[in-house]
Parts: C-alpha cells; structure tokens; sequence
C-alpha cells in the first residue's frame, strides 16, 4: 500500500505542477510502451485497483472500475465540444483539482500501509 500510494502521489504531484504527463521516449523502449503501460490503464490505476481489491472486495472494485469507464468513453467520445467549452485553462483546472483528488487519495495508501506496517 506505501509503495502503492507514493507511486499514485508521484503522478499527482506531476500534474500538479506540469499541468499534464508528457515524457521523452528513447527509441528502443518506443515500442513496449503501448504494450506494457496503455493510457488509461497505466500504474496508478492498476495499483489503485489491487488496493481497492485488498480494501473493499471484488463487486466494490469492479464497479469502481466500471463506472469510470463509462464516464471515461463518454469524454472521449465527446472530447472536441468539451474542449471547445473548457479551452485550455479550463482543462489545466480540471486537471489540477483531480491531481489534488489523487493525491489525496494517495496520502490515504501510504497512510493506511504505515498502519498496518506498524501494527
């Protein structure tokens, strides 16, 4: 869970100050990118997912990860009007105020693991 919550509060801390997630790629790892790590589905959400399996339960977890990808498809799909009405500073405080949501969530993990640990 500690390792869980630092890895999701170092994406957040990311986009908080970046403003979004960009990295350099060297040619040789370009191609196992996709394949390992996709874009919606990298190590926070996988990480995420594990810890809501050990804290909450399968249909908890499941729902957790359904729901989401409803909303997800549906921005996706509708991506070019949102954007029209956000525009760019819109989208930078969106991004910022889930970064924050993260990283709470995050401080939450590492919170509950250092229980645990100590205990």
């Amino acid at each position: 869970m500690i390792a869980g919550g630092v890895l999701l509060l170092v994406v957040a801390v990311r986009l908080l100050i970046v403003g979004g997630w960009s990295e350099q790629m060297v040619s040789e790892s370009l191609g196992a990118v996709p394949i390992g790590c996709p874009l919606l589905v990298g190590p926070g959400a996988i990480t995420t997912s594990i810890l809501g399996l050990q804290s909450s339960g399968i249909l908890t977890t499941l729902l957790s990860v359904l729901l989401p990808f409803i909303i997800v498809w549906l921005i996706l799909r509708f991506i070019d009007p949102i954007y029209r009405v956000l525009g760019k500073n819109g989208s930078l405080v969106i991004t910022r105020v889930m970064a924050l949501l993260i990283a709470s969530i995050a401080i939450q993990y590492i919170l509950q693991g250092a229980k645990q640990f100590l205990q």
